[in-house]
């Protein structure tokens, strides 16, 4: 999930005034989800989900919400820190798309060369009462790419 980052400029600037809400509950939701997740609240992680959840990065994506709440425990128990940043929200009707980075620390460690840095994306649903549940996430190491191709004569191409 998602912690105390602010959201890019050029995607509140995009946000109407009734989407300010909508960001500010999402970005409330990261900051929540790693102050559980360092805090080693379950608890306060799980409210943001619902009876099923799909994580794309398990063999069987599918978890019940119990599923989840273990698979949380446990990966607690490695004794990790979490610091979620969204980077871009968009939200469409009932539907908000997060796409973030998440970094793990260990939890004795005080260097950079023990950070993990993961980028996310989650697909979060709107409720009946307002409130926003995650359904389907994913996340994933970072890559580097340099584009090898020349733009101008990209630009040429098209």
């Amino acid at each position: 999930m998602v912690s105390d980052g602010a959201v890019n400029e050029a995607t509140i600037s995009m946000a109407t005034d009734s989407n300010h809400e909508d960001l500010s509950q999402l970005r409330h939701m990261a900051r929540e989800f790693a102050e559980g997740f360092n805090t080693g609240d379950v608890d306060r992680i799980m409210r943001f989900y619902g009876d099923t959840y799909v994580d794309i990065n398990l063999r069987n994506p599918v978890q019940s919400h119990a599923e989840r709440r273990a698979y949380y425990e446990q990966v607690i128990k490695r004794g990790f820190r979490v610091s979620v940043q969204p980077d871009d929200i968009q939200i469409h009707g009932d539907f908000a798309f997060v796409r973030g980075t998440l970094e793990l620390m260990p939890s004795n460690s005080t260097g950079d060369s023990a950070r993990t840095e993961l980028r996310y994306l989650e697909i979060v649903r709107r409720q009946t009462d307002g409130s926003w549940q995650v359904m389907w996430g994913m996340d994933g190491p970072v890559q580097e790419y340099t584009s090898h191709t020349d733009p101008a004569a990209e630009a040429d191409r098209q």
